[in-house]
């Protein structure tokens, strides 16, 4: 049985019991989620189990897409090593929100895997855990396994997500793979060893685990199953490795030949596995959105792609072996994600970039590193400070993991801690921050709620509050001179989402028959919680309480300087396309009233000014032909094959709108213009690189272009006025001003030096001698480092055998230049030493050659000690 006839008999099995076939969600998952990557098939339907929305229908059937790579459920140590662990995985799985529960759930566990898949059931044996009576019972009674292979557990059948979010117990199906592969005579049972494989589990979602860890009853029971293809495919087939189902073969196939290695045929083999492995995960996490980075997801793809090379590089592969095997890992995949296949010169281009990337420090840190195992080696204490590994990290590019597992293979330990103390402030900031934001599933403060969201057709609405936020907690009413956040049942105004910043206005509501004044609330920022929009701003005056109706009003000028800029975003990126190429990915966005930013995957790095000049032509060629903006809601699939574009991470459901501007066609749920022509001008204020091959343009249209443009030529006219030039000729103006400079710091310097030879003399006067060795030191007041230098080589000129200690001090830093005369050089006298030796008494550094050094510092109060100190160690007193 191949890959896609498992997927498909599954799939088949239980739309025929019922069941809706939905597609697998991406990697990523919900924003609210616990996990940094999808780890389970129910993870995109926690809201649906919690109860925050409705169920997408009663029963449900998906194969999805996995990544398990960190935290509990990460297999990371046992990948390629074992035949049975990955990091990415495929996970069937059934689902029933209220529709049936655990007799029918292990019914059709058993069904499937003795019917489609064939397995003996002599060989499967289950486990429930230790309180579950009602589904020992079904297995014993109803299906007819022999007690004898039915085992209890306690935390092995009790499955969770995360810290929080739904749980409950379960129930496991184990098949014997054989005497042969057990550990010892103990291996006789499930989860003792390796002879029993798991291939399926049933969750019998019950609870839900608060941030607190207590555990609440969900509003119903509900089934959700998790059968791992791999596992089940290796088990179908007859292999005691899932490494050789055809999942993993064709892309081992492809692999280069080993070259020289030291390698043993085992330890080959599983490093072959591992890249196989990695491979996988690296090209769906790519085509999902997630690229190379030094934070969170971005870090787990540096690292499984590093993590990949080196294993190549242990195994004799050239460079460029990873991107090479993204064809083969399409190729085996898409049968089941036919998206793989359009999405394959983009996936290829960011692996690629990663590869060169990593490839020009590979070699110079694991110089560094095996340097540092020599030394841990000679000092004998087999370990790596935290510094030494921050230093790997931060200027060789090798993930703290990578270095952990190469020093763990020759028995050394790491500082781990070390290196966590040396990471910098803002990266900490930045997990701290992303963490915060994953520490819960539902949001407490907010009861289940939808606000409908009317804003597409005009600013204006009424609205009934539904509630009141204060201090993120609920209340009942909202007083003057407070701030809160007003969630209504229906708004016009848009929360911030896809870049695009929450709207502003008021809610207003008339006064009361108490004679209370009119409620009047200053909107400063919209935001979404789940499904509700909430208003967050200022009581200026009355109340607002729950269930009060109220006017929602947007600004208008706010939201239309938005949507105009929110547009342009869409035709730089038509624009972006048809000058470098469909490869452009967008990687990100921000819009605002006066500007908006576009992060894009550039396929030939930073932009030529020809390229920015082509760009902003395109755009304003595209505004100046004033098409009417077009909006479709169409179903995903449909809007796909339409060729809209998409953006690659986004979640969509199974309804989209899609926005069409002329040539530019897009999914997008924002807000724009009714016309291209609205939007006036478009001017490209910068280009940058944000990260890596990652650009970012900044840009304005309507208005704030406008104002752009008036300040520019306020600013020209003002400098053509100031160097007495017309403006078109300032370009020549300031060039001759250049060369007047130039010619001007030449004679100073020419003075310079002559003022220099003129004060040598007097220096060589005050030469110090002692024992054959000829010393000069001084500290020069109001002198910088270029007329030290001067004054050192007029000095060396008159005095051919000795050393020449300057200190000058200009505007409160300080210059060092030693020179030794060469006989003293081949006296063992080092320049560079003595500078190493003043500097700190600056509070600065510093070095160079035995016959020349230079340093400096920032403290002057030093500088006489600094030369007292070279002084001593010249002349021993």
């Amino acid at each position: 049985m191949r890959s896609q006839e498992l997927r498909q008999a599954f799939v088949d099995f239980f739309t025929a019991r019922g069941h809706k076939h939905l597609p697998s969600a991406g990697l990523i998952p919900d924003r609210m989620s616990t996990t940094l990557f999808t780890i389970a098939g129910m993870e995109q339907f926690v809201p649906a189990f919690l109860g925050d929305e409705p169920a997408p229908a009663p029963n449900v059937v998906t194969v999805q897409r996995c990544l398990r790579v960190a935290g509990a459920k990460s297999d990371i140590e046992n990948v390629g090593r074992t035949g049975r662990h990955g990091t990415f995985l495929e996970m069937l799985g059934n689902f029933s929100f209220g529709g049936y529960y655990k007799r029918e759930a292990i019914g059709y566990a058993w069904e499937f895997v003795t019917g489609p898949m064939r397995l003996d059931p002599a060989r499967l044996a289950v486990t429930v855990h230790v309180a579950d009576e009602e589904a020992e019972r079904i297995w014993r009674e109803e299906i007819g396994i022999p007690p004898e292979r039915v085992t209890r557990f306690d935390e092995d059948n009790f499955w969770t997500m995360g810290p929080t979010g739904p749980c409950g117990p379960s129930t496991e199906i184990f098949y014997d793979s054989g005497a042969g592969n057990a550990l010892g005579p103990q291996d006789d049972g499930p989860n003792r060893g390796n002879r029993w494989v798991e291939i399926w589990n049933v969750v019998f979602q019950q609870y839900n685990r608060g941030a607190d860890g207590r555990l609440t009853e969900l509003p119903r029971k509900q089934i959700d199953t998790g059968a791992g293809l791999e596992r089940m495919l290796a088990v179908a087939n007859g292999m005691s490795s899932m490494y050789e189902t055809d999942l993993f073969t064709d892309i081992i196939d492809a692999q280069p030949p080993v070259g020289q290695t030291t390698l043993s045929p085992k330890d080959r083999l599983e490093r072959r596995n591992i890249i196989a492995d990695h491979a996988r995960a690296a090209t769906f996490l790519i085509n999902d959105g997630v690229y190379p980075g030094n934070a969170d997801r971005g870090y787990v793809l540096r690292f499984l792609i590093r993590r990949a090379i080196r294993n190549g590089r242990l195994l004799g592969y050239p460079n460029g072996f990873l991107t090479q095997l993204v064809p083969a890992v399409v190729a085996s995949l898409e049968p089941g994600y036919p998206e793989l296949r359009a999405n394959q010169a983009r996936i290829a281009q960011a692996l690629q970039a990663e590869e060169r990337a990593f490839d020009r420090t590979l070699e110079r840190g694991t110089n560094m590193l095996d340097r540092l195992l020599e030394e841990a080696e000679a000092n004998r204490t087999r370990r790596l400070s935290g510094a030494d590994v921050f230093t790997l990290h931060d200027t060789y590019g090798f993930p703290m993991e990578l270095t952990r597992e190469i020093v763990v293979e020759l028995v050394v330990t790491l500082d781990a801690d070390g290196f966590e103390d040396a990471m910098n402030e803002q990266r900490e900031r930045a997990r701290k921050d992303a963490a915060a934001k994953r520490s819960v599933v539902t949001t407490a403060e907010l009861p289940a709620m939808r606000s409908e969201f009317v804003g597409y057709d005009g600013l204006e609405c009424d609205g009934t509050v539904v509630a009141i936020l204060k201090e993120r907690q609920s209340v009942e009413a909202l007083e003057a001179g407070e701030n809160g956040a007003i969630v209504l049942d229906r708004t016009p105004f848009y929360a911030e989402k896809g870049g695009q910043i929450g709207d502003r206005g008021t809610l207003s509501a008339p006064a009361s028959a108490g004679g209370m004044a009119p409620a009047d609330f200053d909107v400063r920022d919209t935001q979404s919680v789940g499904e509700a929009v909430t208003h967050h701003g200022a009581l200026l005056a009355g109340v607002l309480r729950v269930g009060d109706t109220v006017h929602a009003a947007v600004h208008p000028e706010w939201r239309r300087e938005i949507r105009r800029h929110h547009t342009s975003a869409h035709l730089l990126q038509r624009a972006l396309k048809d000058v470098l190429g469909e490869e452009v990915a967008q990687a990100g966005s921000w819009v605002g009233i006066d500007r908006m930013r576009f992060d894009f995957r550039s396929p030939t790095g930073a932009l030529t000014p020809e390229q920015k000049r082509d760009v902003v032509r395109r755009v304003n060629e595209m505004i100046r032909d004033d098409v009417p903006l077009r909006t479709q809601v169409l179903p995903a699939a449909q809007a796909r094959a339409s060729g809209a574009i998409m953006m690659f991470g986004e979640k969509y459901g199974e309804s989209v709108r899609v926005v069409s501007a002329g040539p530019s066609v897009e999914f997008c749920g924002g807000t724009h213009a009714r016309s291209t022509g609205e939007l006036g001008l478009f001017l490209l204020l910068s280009e940058s690189s944000v990260g890596s091959g990652i650009r970012r343009i900044e840009a304005s249209v309507s208005r704030a272009a406008e104002e752009y443009v008036c300040r520019q030529q306020d600013l020209v006219a003002e400098l053509a006025a100031a160097l007495a030039s017309a403006p078109d000729d300032l370009l020549e103006r300031v060039a001759k001003i250049q060369r007047d400079v130039k010619e001007m710091q030449n004679a100073i310097g020419t003075l310079k030096a002559r003022l220099a030879a003129d004060e040598a003399q007097s220096y060589v006067d005050r030469a110090e001698r002692t024992d054959g060795k000829t010393f000069v030191g001084a500290v020069v007041r109001d002198t910088g480092a270029e007329a030290l230098q001067y004054l050192s080589g007029a000095i060396r000129r008159r005095l051919h055998s000795g050393v020449i200690a300057l200190a000058g001090i200009d505007n409160g830093a300080v210059s060092i230049f030693v020179s030794a005369s060469d006989d003293l050089v081949r006296a063992g006298v080092h320049a560079g030493d003595l500078v190493k030796l003043a500097a700190p008494f600056v509070d600065g550094k510093g070095g160079g050659q035995p016959a020349q050094a230079r340093g400096g510092g920032k403290n002057p109060d030093g500088a006489e000690s600094a030369v007292r100190a070279i002084r001593e160690a010249v002349l021993g007193r």
